[in-house]
């Protein structure tokens, strides 16, 4: 899809960060918006913004951890623009550090899952049978993270969440391709981003007399070298969709990541195939 004039482009977590920037390039491509965030107020502002600067905008306070909030937003948007061309799964969650991960309780598991994961999959499943039911080109992006292709010790939850986001945006792709859909897949997967992100859920964490809710950042939180903006993600993020790109790797030190990812895997596979002769 390389044109995007007068497409109509869902976009979820599009309150600030990512999300905002991933709006404001729509914008900029001429496409119609439909802006979704649990932050309605915040996302109402996002809309008008928009609609003074000439882009035709219906804005939905959502929750994507609710299967029929997001299905209240398809409807909502096919009833204002009558389709949909491109869906941006990118709200989420952090969650505490959680460490040790054994004393991190189940709903902070679950909270972060519901958002990050089923956030993505209710999507995708009120989305995807309408755009194929339209037969035109379209396209899904759902934003994962660097945290979803490498792991580690650091916010355990949310490294899982992206995981599963990375591995549901496969099976989609791989399925949409096998039935010759007309609809690509990216998955957006950046490393550190200015956004409020890490501050948001320090704000949202009463650490007294619980020793594992740890706030981002504050013990010894591993960096990984450039923090980007959210307009350059969403730049990233735009250029994919426009050349029907899977990966989307936004930042330089990414294949070292990457790498030191595979390497343990693939010694460890030259260790079993050993084991075996």
């Amino acid at each position: 899809m390389r044109d995007f004039s007068g497409k109509v482009a869902v976009i979820t977590g599009a309150a600030d960060g990512i999300g905002r920037a991933l709006a404001e390039a729509f914008a900029d491509a001429g496409a119609r918006l439909v802006l979704a965030d649990i932050d309605g107020p915040k996302v109402e502002g996002v809309g008008r913004d928009l609609a003074r600067l000439g882009t035709e905008v219906l804005t939905a306070r959502t929750d994507v951890s609710e299967q029929d909030q997001v299905i209240g937003l398809r409807d909502a948007a096919l009833a204002r623009f009558g389709t949909v061309h491109v869906v941006c799964n990118n709200a989420g969650v952090m969650g505490p550090v959680g460490d040790p991960l054994w004393e991190l309780p189940a709903r902070e598991w679950q909270r972060v899952m519901a958002v990050n994961l089923w956030g993505v999959l209710h999507g995708i499943q009120a989305f995807v049978p309408a755009m194929l039911a339209a037969g035109h080109p379209g396209h899904i992006v759902n934003t994962a993270s660097m945290q979803g292709v490498t792991s580690g010790p650091l916010i355990p939850e949310y490294t899982v969440s992206k995981h599963s986001i990375v591995a549901l945006s496969e099976a989609l792709r791989a399925q949409l391709t096998a039935r010759s859909a007309p609809i690509g897949v990216t998955v957006l997967c950046p490393g550190a981003v200015s956004t409020d992100l890490a501050p948001r859920e320090q704000r949202r964490l009463v650490l007294a007399d619980r020793p594992w809710a740890v706030a981002p950042e504050t013990r010894g939180q591993q960096r990984y070298g450039t923090t980007l903006t959210p307009a350059e993600v969403a730049a990233a993020a735009i250029a994919a969709v426009r050349n029907d790109r899977f990966y989307v790797f936004t930042h330089p030190e990414s294949r070292s990541r990457i790498e030191a990812r595979l390497r343990p895997l693939l010694d460890d596979l030259d260790a079993s195939e050993k084991d075996r002769n």
